[in-house]
C-alpha cells in the first residue's frame, strides 16, 4: 500500500507511533517509511509535539522504601544488615574506595547495566502480561484557530477521561464547560459538567473510545438545560483515535 495516497491513515499510524502503542514489526515499518517520506516523518513529529504533556496526566509512582533501602546499603549510604556484619564485612568499607580513581567508573558501568536489565524485565513482563493499555483512547480538542486546547485521554479499565486543558479561555462565575461525545448519525451525549478546573477525571459509563469526536462547550452552572445538545458556543472540538484497533 502506498500509504502517501492515504493521508487519514498516516495520521492515525503517526497517532499511534507517538503514542507508543504501535509495535513490533509496524513499528519498524512506519520508521523505515518515515526516513523515506517526509509527510510520514511530519505527521509523526506533528503529534509527538501534540502529545508532548501526556506524561503529567498520569500520577507520579514512588519506589517502595525496601527497594531504597537496599539500594543505599549496596552504595555504602546506610549500614549494612547484621548478617553481613556477622559475616566479618566492615560496615563502612565504602570509605577506602571512596577515593579509588576508577571507583566511579565501576559505578557508572554497573548503574547502566542494572538500568539495562530493568528495562528488558520490564519490556518482558509488559509482554506477558499483555493488559489493555492505560490510554485506549486520545483527542486532542482544538480551538477555532486550530491549536490544541484540551487534552482527552480514555482508560477503558476504569471507564475514566482524563482532561487536561492548555487553552486560556476566560468564564466568568455564570460559565462552565461542558464535555460532549459527537456519535455518528446520533445527537450529542454529555459526558459531564468540567467547570472550571484545568485537569480533572471524569467516570464514563460508554466507551469513548468507539465515538468519532468530542466537543466542548460553554454552558450555565449545572451544564445544558437541553438535553438534545448544546445551549452554548462550541468552542473546542476534535476526532478520537482508538488505539484498540
Amino acid at each position: 500500500m502506498n500509504l502517501s495516497r492515504h493521508p487519514d491513515l498516516i495520521d492515525r499510524l503517526a497517532a499511534q507511533y507517538a503514542l507508543g502503542v504501535l509495535r513490533g514489526g509496524a513499528r519498524r515499518r512506519l520508521e523505515q517509511l518515515a526516513r523515506q517520506e517526509p509527510a510520514i516523518r511530519d505527521a509523526i513529529g506533528h503529534w509527538q509535539a501534540r502529545l508532548s504533556g501526556i506524561a503529567e496526566l498520569q500520577p507520579a509512582a514512588e519506589p517502595v522504601d525496601k527497594v531504597w533501602c537496599g539500594i543505599e546499603q549496596r552504595l555504602g549510604w546506610q549500614p549494612m544488615p547484621d548478617a553481613a556484619a556477622k559475616a566479618g564485612i566492615p560496615e563502612h568499607w565504602w570509605r577506602r574506595l571512596w577515593n579509588v580513581p576508577g571507583f566511579w567508573r565501576g559505578v557508572t558501568l554497573a548503574t547502566a547495566a542494572v538500568a539495562a536489565v530493568a528495562i528488558g524485565l520490564n519490556m518482558r513482563m509488559a509482554r506477558q502480561l499483555d493488559t489493555t493499555p492505560l490510554v485506549n483512547a486520545v483527542a486532542v480538542l482544538n480551538d477555532d484557530r486550530a491549536e490544541a486546547a484540551v487534552l482527552v485521554t480514555w482508560d477503558a479499565r476504569s471507564h475514566s477521561l482524563t482532561l487536561r486543558r492548555l487553552d486560556h479561555l476566560p468564564l466568568s462565575d455564570e460559565q462552565v464547560l461542558q464535555l460532549w461525545a459527537l456519535p455518528d448519525g446520533g445527537k450529542p451525549q454529555s459526558l459531564g459538567v468540567l467547570g472550571h478546573q484545568r485537569q480533572l477525571r471524569l467516570a464514563v459509563a460508554q466507551a469513548v473510545g468507539k465515538v468519532p469526536a468530542l466537543a466542548i462547550s460553554v454552558e450555565p452552572p449545572g451544564g445544558s438545560p437541553d438535553p438534545n445538545g448544546p445551549t452554548g458556543p462550541v468552542v473546542f472540538k476534535g476526532r478520537v483515535i482508538d488505539n484498540t484497533l
